[in-house]
């Protein structure tokens, strides 16, 4: 009973808005009238499917991967064209006696579509053409010697899915490789909930130097979807999936986090079990959600190793400021709490809408020195 009256407010919110947003459009623009039907068609045809979108078949995939970036999309629109009509709304009252609203508002809402639309095309080729390596020495007290400048590459938030193009993720591990890194780990948000893409995945990793290590961990959308599937097609292969255990290398111990969206007690977090047999090893934690850090902090981990944020997929990344830096405080690069360190990544791919506006998918690479005082 619970989701069916969740979902009825989610239709009558988000309803609210298309309404909203439709009238003002004809109102502003009724010569374009045409194209904001379609738009309203397109942007809302996948609340049909919403009742069977954790159904697994190749038809509802499909429906998922063609339907659901238009309405996400067409949601994002309606919501901040509602906000930008009504800030117009304000902005005409003082003058409401000299004009009316149709020709006040007319101008400043085609200059908002005329950006939006820009907006929208330089986001979608900043999620599908650009890679950004970035490069981040990280000082760590009493570093072991052995692990001295030791290269470690990080790549999360991958989303591997239906339309995920085989030439870019080959694209996104020989980048990886050529950095010649010493392990190379998965930051969680490997596939875009559905494990029946793993395959994909593991196929790109042949693009890195096979004595390359590969560990990884599991993120949020892998607990949407079928985590214990998703365990079992990876239990062999390439990666080493890391669930609240750890590996030791070069006088390290990465620790890998299982992730905090787990629905059920066996995957739930559980950093001690992750950090329990590490021994005189300096611990490095691996987790797909930054909120890691908190424990970490309580265990003086020195170094974190996260993702999940994508910055938003919005940002100016010269100014560590992002979208994502709204809702959560750990959002972009390199933060330092006490003796404990963490860096999240802003993500390789993208979140159903292929759309990244100033934070470029990114791969990380970790170098490790020993602090000097």
């Amino acid at each position: 009973m619970r989701p069916t009256i969740i979902f009825v407010l989610v239709i009558v919110l988000f309803g609210a808005f298309n309404w909203l947003t439709a009238r003002q459009l004809f109102r502003l623009h009724p010569r374009r009238k045409g194209i904001v039907v379609a738009l309203l068609v397109i942007g809302n045809l996948m609340w049909l499917f919403l009742p069977w979108l954790r159904v697994r078949s190749d038809a509802l995939r499909a429906i998922r991967a063609t339907l659901g970036p238009p309405w996400f999309a067409w949601l994002c629109f309606a919501i901040v064209y509602s906000g930008v009509t009504a800030a117009i709304a304000a902005a005409w009252l003082p003058f409401a006696r000299r004009i009316d609203f149709v020709r006040f508002a007319r101008w400043p809402s085609r200059v908002f579509l005329w950006v939006t639309l820009i907006a929208g095309v330089a986001g979608v080729y900043g999620a599908l053409v650009p890679l950004r390596v970035t490069r981040v020495p990280v000082a760590i007290d009493n570093l072991p010697a052995q692990a001295e400048g030791m290269r470690i590459a990080v790549i999360g938030d991958l989303h591997v899915g239906l339309y995920s193009r085989p030439s870019r993720l080959n694209t996104i591990f020989e980048t990886a490789n050529a950095q010649k890194p010493d392990v190379v780990l998965l930051a969680g948000d490997l596939v875009d909930d559905d494990p029946v893409f793993a395959p994909k995945l593991l196929h790109a990793l042949t693009a890195l130097d096979p004595t390359t290590p590969v560990l990884g961990v599991l993120g949020n959308h892998e607990m949407y979807g079928d985590p214990f599937e998703m365990i079992a097609r990876l239990r062999g292969s390439r990666v080493r999936l890391l669930l609240n255990e750890g590996v030791p290398m070069r006088g390290l111990w990465i620790a890998g986090l299982s992730d905090y969206a787990a629905r059920t007690p066996q995957l739930a977090p559980n950093l001690d079990a992750a950090l329990a047999h590490r021994g005189n090893a300096l611990p490095i934690v691996l987790a797909h959600q930054p909120r890691a850090f908190a424990d970490a902090i309580k265990r003086a981990v020195p170094l974190t190793l996260c993702a999940h944020s994508h910055g938003g997929q919005c940002g100016i990344r010269p100014l560590r400021w992002t979208l994502a830096g709204l809702f959560i405080p750990y959002h972009i690069g390199l933060y330092q709490r006490g003796a404990s360190q963490l860096y999240v990544h802003t993500g390789a791919g993208y979140w159903l809408l292929p759309w990244r506006l100033g934070i470029t998918p990114e791969i990380v690479l970790i170098e490790l020195h020993r602090a000097r005082h």
